[in-house]
């Protein structure tokens, strides 16, 4: 039995626009309000699937366009990606 889990997405700023249909949100968490880079654009969305690759490829994401995920119930994000099955 397969099930869906919503993951939380971070992408820079400058991708939003390659994907008008969601709705992403600025995004910032404690550490990078420190720190002064790239780093300080990011947008972040909650998309669904069965696993973080299974999310990225139903909803079309680049995945050289997400900074870090994480799923929403998790309290820390991650910034690799698991190996694809």
């Amino acid at each position: 039995m397969h099930y869906s889990l919503d993951f939380t997405v971070v992408i820079l700023n400058e991708y939003v626009s390659s994907y008008p249909q969601m709705h992403w949100t600025e995004w910032k968490d404690h550490v990078r309000k420190q720190m002064i880079s790239q780093g300080d654009h990011w947008s972040m969305t909650t998309l669904s699937g069965e696993n973080i690759w299974d999310c990225l490829d139903r909803n079309n994401i680049d995945r050289m366009h997400v900074v870090q995920w994480k799923p929403v119930e998790d309290t820390i994000y991650k910034v690799s990606m698991p190996i694809k099955d």
